[in-house]
């Protein structure tokens, strides 16, 4: 799950979402879904945006390549936040709605 500053999304959401997908390959991981969650008021500022842009992505990554990721969207201010969780699975439906995006 990543939040993406609203400035960038706004500029054309295509863009903010080939950022994510770019560095995921980039680092050799295999994108399985990656769609817009939502846009949300935050529930503090994080550098100075009251909103952000909510996209959820599945993908698979071999573990030595996932401090170079973290590297990359600490750096990119653009990432506001971001948290990976492992999962054994893509929830059902997941997959349908990221094609369905695009």
């Amino acid at each position: 799950m990543l939040l993406l500053d609203n400035d960038v999304v706004r500029e054309g959401y295509e863009g903010a979402k080939a950022l994510v997908t770019g560095a995921l390959d980039k680092h050799g991981a295999t994108l399985l879904s990656a769609r817009r969650w939502d846009e949300r008021r935050l529930a503090y500022p994080i550098s100075g945006r009251r909103r952000a842009t909510f996209l959820i992505a599945y993908y698979q990554i071999d573990g030595g390549e996932i401090p170079g990721l973290r590297r990359e969207f600490d750096l990119s201010e653009k990432v506001l936040r971001y948290l990976f969780v492992s999962v054994d699975e893509v929830p059902e439906g997941e997959v349908e709605l990221s094609q369905a995006e695009g």
